[in-house]
């Protein structure tokens, strides 16, 4: 029987599988490396979108804060001219009863006094004049006691004129100077009837407007 040498087959074999290893081996490393590279590509995508998100929501933030300063601008102009309004409705309210208010002063003055100041603040009023005694001036306190649109009239003094015949000659803004009349002061509040009516007639505006809608 002849004998057969496999050593040079076995070499080849060996060395064959050798090169197809070192082959997975590449093969495995270079789809290692590319799904490290695909891993590191969407991650940093992902990153990337994320760091956008944030920079539009940074972005929006920054719109909204300055529309709510606007915002908080456009309110208190709002807000002034709310007030504004509210003053003019008022002076427009109170015309009609000033008006009453000094009609009705001047039914009650007599003949033998005159007024000097007619001041108000608020619902109280101050009246100052000169009158031939104090009877007139209770006389006067009255007649305006009388009326719907005053009350709690009070004289608050009466000083009678010094006896001096060479009192100077006063303003020519109050006519018919009497040099022996002495000076009052009368205080006085509105009356409910007065303060009634203004109420009315500021919330009259209001509901004209209202009613227009």
């Amino acid at each position: 029987m002849s004998k057969i040498n496999l050593l040079p087959w076995r070499d080849e074999l060996r060395e064959q599988r050798k090169k197809t290893f070192i082959l997975i081996s590449i093969l495995v490393a270079i789809l290692g490396g590319f799904s490290v590279f695909a891993a590191w590509m969407y991650f940093d995508q992902k990153q990337s979108d994320q760091e956008s998100a944030n920079q539009l929501i940074t972005t929006s933030n920054q719109q909204l804060d300055q529309k709510l300063k606007s915002l908080s601008g456009l309110q208190k102009q709002t807000q002034a001219i709310v007030e504004r309004m509210k003053l003019i409705q008022n002076l427009q309210a109170q015309r009609p009863i000033t008006v009453r208010l000094i009609d009705q002063l001047v039914r009650t003055v007599p003949s033998n006094m005159y007024l000097t100041k007619f001041e108000r603040v608020g619902d109280h009023f101050t009246i100052e004049g000169k009158a031939e005694s104090p009877n007139v001036v209770a006389d006067f306190m009255r007649n305006l006691g009388r009326s719907a649109w005053f009350r709690n009239v009070f004289m608050k003094s009466f000083d009678a004129a010094a006896d001096n015949k060479s009192n100077p000659t006063q303003s020519s803004v109050v006519p018919r100077v009497e040099v022996g009349y002495g000076s009052f002061v009368v205080t006085a509040d509105l009356g409910q009837i007065a303060q009634v009516t203004e109420d009315q007639m500021a919330s009259e505006p209001q509901t004209t407007k209202g009613a227009a809608k």
